[in-house]
């Protein structure tokens, strides 16, 4: 019995629940699989042109409202693309193997900065391994955690989506819960 308690509370203080809501993206993507894992490769636009409601239909984003708008690179290496002014930003993906994702930002087609990123193909989509999990404290008896990750598909009209999900939550003796978790779905746009 007392292993079993141990079990319980090693569960609760060791994992992490932000998940990826499904019905966000499940009417969007095309399901690629091992074989067809290249058609990701191509030129997409550094920022969004869709967002991707809780519901999964796709609205607009307006380009000057910077609270909805997140390039391609934060949700892939979890840092924003510094900007210089005017110029045309955009991200080039290539893969390098079947678990390797080659992320390529160029602004007025010269390469600004560069990376690569692991990850796995699961119903249709590629979880890159990219997830980030911090705990403050002990989580649930005085503390919690932060986490995020990033999956990418192909859409429906060959663009890139993105869905993103984040949680941080915490308790204090298991009592008194708090935190905040919410899933984001982006669609970029596909150039070459």
């Amino acid at each position: 019995m007392k292993s079993m308690l141990y079990a319980f509370l090693s569960f609760f203080l060791f994992s992490s629940c932000a998940s990826f809501s499904d019905k966000m993206v499940k009417n969007n993507k095309e399901n690629l699989s091992e074989n067809d894992l290249s058609r990701l490769e191509g030129t997409y636009e550094l920022f969004p042109d869709l967002q991707y409601n809780e519901k999964g239909s796709a609205e607009l984003i307006n380009s000057q409202d910077f609270r909805v708008r997140r390039d391609l690179n934060y949700f892939v290496s979890f840092k924003e693309t510094k900007q210089d002014g005017f110029g045309v930003y955009l991200v080039d993906i290539k893969l390098i193997s079947g678990n390797k994702l080659k992320f390529t930002t160029k602004k007025d087609n010269i390469e600004i900065e560069s990376f690569e990123v692991r990850g796995k193909l699961k119903n249709g989509l590629f979880y890159l391994d990219n997830r980030y999990l911090k705990r403050n404290g002990i989580p649930y008896l005085a503390g919690g955690y932060t986490n995020y990750k990033t999956r990418i598909g192909l859409a429906k009209d060959n663009g890139l989506l993105v869905n993103y999900a984040y949680d941080n939550s915490g308790a204090i003796l298991f009592l008194f819960w708090a935190g905040s978790d919410y899933n984001l779905g982006y669609h970029y746009k596909r150039i070459e």
